[in-house]
């Protein structure tokens, strides 16, 4: 078997383990009085894990309480298979940029738990992916000018957390506000974060989230980018009039929901690391987290690796780093993270058989079709035959076509999951 098939067949076996219909299955006896006392139940899932969540749920509810469901639950999410034997309205929408489907999705949502009354429960499974599948701009602001604002905010360098300061504060359903729309009923939110702190309010941009940020936050986030004159002139004046107070604040508190985080990038990282274990693997998970540069946190790891003189150890990392769009190539950030990675490589002449294994835990790297990169020696040997100017490459931001010519893409589709990044590195 050879370093990339173990690293993928680990990587594989997490995904299975850390299924989203498992986890919230075995998540909801704790809330079974919520379930028993309320009238109806509104079950909503949004979010790139909404499809696995959804069925994890139903299958509970449809042993106990399959008569208080109001209508057909609404299942939001990216374009991906549904072979659920549930009866659901799956609605696809758009991700990572928003469009019409978005705004119309984010439309049903509202009608639906508008519906709902003071004994009622709603029940949202949130998971990754939500901010664009819930795209509802606030009055005055065009889905063409959210648009443009959301590619800036991708573009720019700023963190998940930054970008959904914004995007709270020119929507009509994040930030808190769809759970305002739930009221009077109780709300219980399961979320699986694809934010490396678990910040709640950050995750889909917290839609079911009291929010503590305000729209000078949003306003200094896009001077602090230098993009705040580069967005559309409705944005600006939005911002503007709400810092004034002549706009609604997202919510600052709640009393009618409970919130869960059932499962994350570290419980993902963990589960690798008991799988590897169980091979025989000597391991080490790495405590801090990768969120800076792609290119810069890759040397980071080529670092921690060349140090590293043990033979069969596996090193698990994860994270959500950025990328600065310099180039106009196609790729995302695991494989520009790979691609940094094999740069380093190739400069310090390591003689280490190595194979690093980067994905993003959805199966999906930025606006490919790949979940990340591999470097191993396969990758090595290809590159050093071929003709190709890794430099050129990494500039222009064009790591897919690096990695497709040399065969070290990892192609696996939509996983139904989504907890950020991983990194298996395997050291021979």
């Amino acid at each position: 078997m050879s370093l990339r098939d173990i690293a993928h067949s680990l990587f594989q076996e997490a995904i299975a383990t850390q299924r989203p219909s498992v986890i919230v299955n075995n998540s909801l006896d704790e809330f079974e009085e919520y379930f028993h006392n309320a009238e109806r139940i509104f079950p909503i899932a949004i979010g790139k894990a909404s499809v696995e969540m959804m069925n994890g749920l139903l299958d509970y509810l449809e042993k106990k309480h399959k008569t208080k469901i109001h209508k057909k639950p609404l299942v939001i999410s990216n374009p991906q298979e549904n072979n659920s034997s549930h009866d659901f309205t799956h609605i696809i929408s758009s991700h990572p940029t928003p469009n019409a489907s978005s705004v119309s999705a984010s439309k049903n949502v509202l009608d639906y738990v508008s519906q709902s009354s003071v004994d009622d429960l709603v029940v949202f499974l949130i998971s990754g992916g939500g901010s664009s599948l819930l795209s509802y701009p606030a009055d005055g602001i065009s889905l063409d000018d959210k648009i443009q604002l959301t590619e800036l905010l991708l573009s720019s360098g700023c963190n998940i957390n930054e970008i959904n300061t914004v995007r709270k504060h020119v929507s009509q359903i994040k930030g808190g506000r769809l759970n305002s729309a739930a009221l009077p009923s109780k709300t219980l939110s399961l979320v699986i974060s694809d934010v490396i702190n678990d910040d709640l309010s950050s995750i889909a941009s917290g839609p079911t989230v009291a929010d503590k940020t305000t729209y000078s936050d949003a306003i200094s986030v896009l001077k602090k980018y230098d993009i705040f004159d580069k967005s559309p002139k409705s944005v600006q004046d939005y911002l503007r009039e709400g810092a004034d107070g002549k706009n609604l604040e997202t919510p600052k508190e709640f009393s009618n929901n409970t919130i869960k985080v059932i499962s994350s990038n570290i419980v993902f990282r963990q589960t690798l690391t008991e799988l590897a274990k169980a091979k025989s693997f000597d391991v080490v998970n790495l405590s801090h987290t990768f969120e800076g540069l792609a290119i810069d946190d890759a040397e980071r790891l080529y670092d921690e690796v060349s140090r590293i003189s043990d033979s069969n150890m596996i090193i698990i990392s994860g994270g959500e780093t950025l990328v600065n769009l310099t180039g106009n190539g196609m790729g995302g950030r695991n494989q520009e993270f790979a691609l940094a990675f094999l740069k380093k490589y190739i400069e310090e002449n390591s003689k280490q058989e190595i194979c690093l294994y980067s994905v993003g835990t959805d199966g999906i790297d930025g606006p490919t079709d790949a979940a990340g990169a591999i470097v191993d020696m396969d990758t090595i040997n290809a590159y050093t035959l071929s003709d190709l100017n890794l430099e050129s490459f990494l500039s222009n931001n064009d790591s897919y076509n690096f990695f497709n010519k040399l065969n070290s893409l990892v192609q696996i589709g939509p996983t139904g999951t989504n907890v950020a990044d991983i990194q298996i590195t395997i050291i021979k």
